[in-house]
């Protein structure tokens, strides 16, 4: 299922000064960003009007309109708007009442295309989260009860589909079928239903077909007899019967032999079952939910699977989207896991780096979530400090090519180089004009044309 990623969001950049606006521009656009742009008050409140915004970008210093008093009018158009200020140092009060006004946040110019990258990231999350959470509250049928973001990290439409279905199957006794590659949380959704069901206060017992050979999983499932096999001294319940009133999970179902499937047909219909080597129908109350990465039906077809006990299961299934198709979930994900790990490891990470943000945002996660729950454990390990860097991650991750290089766009040093080249030339090379124009010292302007090896006679050319 494709899904926006959070490198792609539609933006309003508000700036009457044509220099800093086509400078802002480029990078937003070098971000991945689709940009439209406004000179003034009026053309920014049109403009909302007309196209469908996720986030403003929004000067305060407008030749037309005072930036506060454009900033109500925007969300008053769209109250789930983003709006990101920006203004010159030394205007803090101005700012603090753009946030007491509804702003999300703010920068300060000059621009730093890290802070621009993190902040409108942050921004285009938010309201992402605040748009499918009000699509979310309509779609939950009146008095039921939902399933929170808290409960299930993430707000792409993938996860908000698999909250509403966890909130409308829960408060029933259907079984249910949980799909999706391995490491993308269906044994979270299975305790999630547990939950909200009409059993939460009954035992919620899980079994991973895979974990166990075989010729052991009957039995764990089943219990056994004294004596039903050489290693069989003493009778032992099974999982099955442990899960009696409550929530009975089967991990992996699909690794489940045959002559198990049987048994486990019979349980469901008749709420009854035989422990290996007994003689006696045990009776037993519980809720089946089931999760597997296989296509149950193409075992079925192949002979693998019994077509009786996939029609039984599958009353309602629950498939859970790949990480790689809920990217604007990852940084989310991550800064849930830094502040869950952080105790456990002794360690006060608070903050994502921008550039280990754009690594997490631009890797593939084959192993999904599991593997993203590794990875920054493994960084908390190495992090000393309060932010978790790039280097702490690991190397083959952060030495891949983003999204943007993968597809042959151009970087962010090289659209800054094109631009102050083209500023340069615009004035002739009057360096102190550029500066000022671009919204830096002199002193920033000459280490970076040094940096980028630009000449100002070569740039006039």
């Amino acid at each position: 299922m494709a899904v926006e990623a959070i490198n792609s969001g539609r933006l309003l950049l508000v700036e009457d000064d044509a220099l800093i606006r086509d400078s802002v521009r480029l990078l937003l656009e070098a971000l991945g960003h689709t940009v439209w742009l406004a000179g003034s008050g009026h053309e920014a409140i049109e403009t909302l009007v007309e196209t469908d915004i996720e986030i403003v970008v929004l000067d305060l210093g407008l030749p037309d309109l005072d930036g506060l008093d454009v900033l109500p009018r925007l969300l008053q158009i769209d109250e789930s708007l983003a709006v990101v200020v920006m203004t010159g140092r030394g205007s803090i009060e101005t700012v603090v009442e753009a946030l007491k006004l509804g702003a999300e946040s703010f920068l300060v110019k000059p621009v730093d295309v890290e802070t621009l990258d993190v902040t409108v990231r942050q921004a285009l999350r938010q309201h992402r989260l605040s748009r499918h959470a009000s699509v979310y509250q309509a779609r939950v049928a009146p008095g039921g009860a939902g399933i929170g973001p808290g409960e299930l990290i993430g707000s792409s439409p993938g996860m908000l589909r698999v909250r509403e279905l966890i909130a409308r199957v829960a408060d029933t006794d259907a079984s249910v079928v949980v799909t999706g590659e391995s490491g993308t949380g269906k044994g979270v959704v299975a305790k999630l239903i547990h939950r909200h069901s009409r059993r939460p206060h009954g035992p919620f017992v899980d079994l991973s077909c895979a974990a166990l050979p075989g010729s052991l999983v009957e039995s764990e499932i089943f219990g056994h007899e004294r004596g039903a096999f050489t290693d069989a001294k003493q009778a032992k319940p099974g999982m099955l019967e442990v899960a009696h009133g409550g929530t009975f999970f089967l991990d992996e179902i699909g690794e489940l032999e045959l002559s198990a499937q049987a048994k486990l047909l019979k349980a469901i219909e008749q709420h009854t079952f035989r422990r290996v080597g007994g003689v006696r129908d045990l009776s037993v109350d519980v809720r089946l939910i089931v999760a597997t990465h296989r296509n149950l039906s193409d075992m079925v077809a192949a002979g693998t699977f019994r077509p009786d006990l996939f029609f039984r299961l599958n009353v309602f299934q629950i498939e859970m989207p790949a990480l790689r198709e809920r990217g604007e979930d990852i940084i989310e994900l991550a800064q849930h896991f830094i502040a869950e790990l952080n105790p456990r490891l002794g360690r006060m990470v608070r903050r994502l780096a921008a550039p280990a943000a754009r690594a997490l945002t631009g890797y593939a996660w084959p192993g999904n979530v599991r593997e993203l729950h590794n990875v920054i454990e493994r960084a908390l390990i190495l992090a000393s400090g309060d932010e978790l860097a790039l280097h702490h991650l690991p190397q083959d991750l952060w030495e891949r090519k983003t999204p943007h290089e993968a597809a042959g766009l151009a970087t962010l040093e090289e659209v800054e180089a094109t631009h102050i080249r083209r500023a340069v030339a615009a004035f002739e090379g009057n360096l102190k004009l550029t500066a000022h124009k671009l919204g830096i010292s002199r002193s920033t302007l000459y280490a970076k044309l040094e940096r980028y090896g630009i000449r100002p006679g070569e740039a006039r050319a």
